[in-house]
């Protein structure tokens, strides 16, 4: 192949020294062809090769069906369980006998499954336009045991201001949280939010832009007074603002892993970074990320008088046991409520049992399986009207059931009668029994008998 400083000869042969293009050929030994070409060449085009034919590949030619074969496979696997040219030169060997080199495999997918990179535009957004939120999981140590977290995290497109938050699962009512403490944090609602097309917000994924939203999102969404905006299937760049801080926060906020007592202590710790987060400079940027969001707060929508509580509406019905049942759990409700249809405000923390006028109970969440919260004072009626079910009643409450004891019983005694004494009976007896006493001692009356004679002296 020529290069460009062969270009440069032939070119300055021609139009400098008026040569001919065969004369040049015959100076600079080249063929006349490759002279006519160079000088139709523009002026400052470098001479490249060009391959006309497709390569042969001897080795490789023999198995290309099976590559394409495989490669079309791929399409409706997994991505990570996608084949390589590692691992399709290694089943060539051992399934097919291949005895080519792993290069010639290596170049041929390139060229297969080259395709022009995609090109992504430069964004800009005003104060208090957008926000984006995402879920992530992250590990930490809670009470010493390692223990995997779901991370709530919402970033304002302009100002940069973060917000996160752990919970034990990323189901809607920590959703509603997390957007409800992150608006309260921050200050403020931004006028519209970016989604990933999560299950709490979206149920169905339309045509083009179109979602069937969760009726549920929707009133929390209106109450809030914010748009909602969902990426694109398996689009996650279109979020990238988020993405990035939730990278920033697993290689930061939880390295190394945090080690507390409760999600509590948890999240107050992140509270803390967050706000250290404040004082830093973005990339390209010359304000600190708090200074653009204190310019960003007069942008943002104002948190309303009486917010909407972040919970989700689940209908229930009380069985005959006055029990309501929510994710296998199972909790009580007061006796008169049994068979009646009812409903669930399921929070992060708790649950209250609802006639839709009136809450009739609040229960503590409960995060196990298969466990029942009952309270003592829903059944206090029945157990009055059914008093011997009390040794066998099941509550978890710790309240100690009333036990009745009995009286102890009195020992009885057989009735007496006593009378008044008789003073002159009293007299003579006391009079005979010394006579007697006397003639005993002195020989003439035995003793018995004296004793007898006294005996007789009783009334």
């Amino acid at each position: 192949m020529k290069t460009v400083y062969d270009k440069e000869m032939v070119r300055k042969a021609h139009f400098r020294e008026g040569k001919s293009k065969s004369q040049i050929a015959r100076d600079l030994d080249m063929n006349r062809r490759t002279v006519n070409k160079l000088l139709k060449m523009a002026p400052d085009e470098v001479p490249q090769y060009h391959l006309k034919k497709e390569k042969i590949r001897p080795a490789l030619g023999a198995y290309l069906g099976i590559i394409q074969h495989w490669l079309e496979l791929d399409t409706q696997s997994p991505k990570k369980q996608r084949h390589t040219a590692q691992r399709i030169y290694e089943r060539l060997r051992e399934e097919h006998g291949y005895t080519g080199s792993y290069s010639a495999v290596r170049d041929y997918l390139k060229q297969v499954k080259k395709s022009p990179k995609e090109v992504f535009l430069p964004l800009a957004f005003a104060p208090g336009e957008m926000a984006q939120v995402d879920w992530a999981d992250v590990t930490i140590e809670l009470a010493g045991v390692p223990k995997v977290v779901k991370l709530f995290g919402l970033t304002l497109n302009y100002s940069g201001g973060i917000y996160f938050e752990a919970f034990e699962r990323a189901n809607q009512e920590a959703f509603f949280q997390g957007h409800a403490n992150a608006f309260q944090f921050l200050g403020g609602v931004p006028l519209s939010i970016t989604y990933d097309n999560l299950k709490s917000a979206v149920q169905t994924i339309l045509k083009g832009n179109k979602r069937e939203e969760n009726e549920h999102f929707v009133a929390f969404r209106n109450a809030w007074l914010f748009e909602s905006r969902f990426c694109n299937p398996a689009r996650g760049n279109e979020k990238g603002r988020v993405e990035n801080m939730i990278k920033f926060a697993e290689r930061n906020l939880f390295t190394p892993v945090p080690q507390v007592n409760s999600l509590v202590e948890l999240n107050v710790l992140l509270q803390e970074r967050c706000r250290a987060y404040q004082s830093r400079t973005q990339a390209r940027k010359t304000e600190t990320v708090g200074e653009r969001l204190r310019a960003e707060l007069k942008h943002l929508l104002p948190l309303p008088q009486h917010p909407p509580q972040p919970c989700s509406l689940v209908p229930v019905k009380a069985d005959k046991s006055a029990l309501v049942q929510f994710d296998t759990n199972r909790y009580s409700v007061p006796c008169q409520y049994a068979y009646q249809p009812l409903w669930l405000k399921v929070f992060v923390d708790r649950i209250e049992v609802t006639t839709q006028q009136e809450v009739i109970a609040t229960h503590t969440r409960l995060k196990g399986r298969y466990q029942d919260s009952i309270r003592f004072d829903h059944y206090r009626p029945a157990l009055e009207r059914k008093p011997g079910a009390q040794k066998h009643f099941r509550t978890t409450d710790p309240v100690v059931l009333p036990v009745k004891h009995k009286e102890p019983e009195q020992p009885t005694y057989p009735k007496m009668t006593v009378q008044a004494p008789n003073i002159v009976v009293y007299s003579q007896l006391r009079s005979l029994n010394h006579d007697s006493t006397t003639n005993a001692v002195n020989g003439n009356i035995p003793e018995k008998t004296a004793l007898a004679q006294c005996g007789t002296a009783l009334p």
